[in-house]
């Protein structure tokens, strides 16, 4: 009998197959674990870029979830995250019903101390991850040890440039942030020469190259997670040194030492464009679930589109822990990264 090409029934069908081998625990799941639906708690302003990213991550899902599944989404509090983050943490029940759709930044509040945080960004069970690149860009010819400050654009102190201040105050220079740049601003701001350097993200990281290539050469790059999980090289910048590796070349050994598992730890939070999380004590099979969809929904072609438009890269739940402050458990790293931040950019958690 002639091959027939797949119906996307049969696909689905083959699909849950799959996913049951892989995940045992998924049997013992009811036909529909999700009798009221399913629930996308988006950390940020409703129409905001993370609320946008919901909507295609939300269609990638369903395919992967029981037949009938509705997901619905519901998005909370400003930009950073940290108060989608704490309602998700205080009143989301941990049965596998919800997921947070939190950016990276919130991480990085919460490495910080920041007050507000009442969530533990390292207990949340991540399902998949969305990473982009970052690069800091500095004037061409300058010193990263020099005993002039380096003026550095800003959005503020805890934000994904606080890799960038740490990384050049352990590698003997000193930063001085200008706070209130990013973006746009930021970049002119470099071409205007009023700041020595200035952090690019994904997208923009060729555009500005491009644009600056005259005045600006790239520093260093916060890395990338590899296969296992761990904070790597960036193989989209293979002509821009990772930090870690500056800093051998600079200081001749490896970097070490609770203040590096800091950076370490921020630079991952940093390159974390959103991750979708459960609660922690979720259920073993729900979990398995939304993994097995999140695998699916990474493998979407629609998505990846979309996801390289925004130069992001989509990885599975177990690989982006890192990113949610997974290595930074020990109480002398979170302690390091406090006190420079108390010490050197004056921030008090508040």
């Amino acid at each position: 009998m002639p091959d027939r090409k797949l119906s996307r029934r049969d696909a689905l069908r083959l699909g849950l197959a799959a996913a049951l081998a892989a995940h045992p625990a998924l049997a013992a799941l009811p036909n529909q674990p999700f009798p009221d639906g399913a629930t996308l708690l988006i950390a940020g302003p409703a129409g905001g870029r993370l609320d946008r990213i919901s909507a295609h991550l939300a269609g990638a899902l369903l395919p992967g979830l029981p037949s009938g599944t509705m997901i619905s989404r519901v998005a909370r509090g400003g930009p950073d995250g940290v108060a989608g983050a704490n309602e998700f943490s205080a009143r989301v029940a941990a049965d596998g019903a919800a997921a947070l759709v939190l950016p990276g930044i919130a991480v990085i509040n919460w490495l910080a101390g920041d007050s507000r945080c009442h969530f533990e960004a390292n207990r949340f069970v991540p399902v998949l991850g969305g990473l982009t690149s970052r690069v800091l860009l500095g004037r061409n010819g300058i010193d990263l040890t020099a005993a002039t400050p380096l003026r550095v654009a800003a959005a503020r102190a805890v934000g994904p440039d606080l890799p960038a201040l740490l990384g050049i105050d352990m590698l003997g220079g000193r930063a001085q942030p200008v706070f209130g740049l990013d973006g746009v601003a930021a970049r002119g701001a470099l071409a205007r020469g009023e700041v020595d350097a200035v952090l690019v993200q994904g997208a923009d990281i060729a555009e500005t190259r491009l644009a600056l290539a005259t005045l600006a050469t790239p520093l260093f790059s916060f890395g990338m997670i590899d296969a296992s999980g761990q904070l790597a090289a960036d193989p989209a910048l293979p002509d821009v040194p990772h930090w870690p590796a500056l800093y051998q070349k600079m200081r001749g050994a490896a970097p070490a030492g609770p203040i590096y598992a800091a950076w370490q730890s921020a630079a991952a939070a940093a390159i974390l464009d959103f991750a979708l999380v459960l609660p922690a004590l979720t259920p073993p099979a729900m979990v398995s679930l939304w993994r097995a969809a999140g695998g699916q929904a990474i493998a979407n072609p629609g998505w990846q589109q979309s996801a390289r438009l925004d130069a992001n890269r989509l990885l599975p739940g177990p690989e982006t822990m890192v990113c949610l402050g997974g290595g930074a458990s020990k109480p002398p790293v979170l302690t390091d990264l406090r006190h420079w931040l108390a010490e050197r950019m004056d921030w008090r958690p508040g």
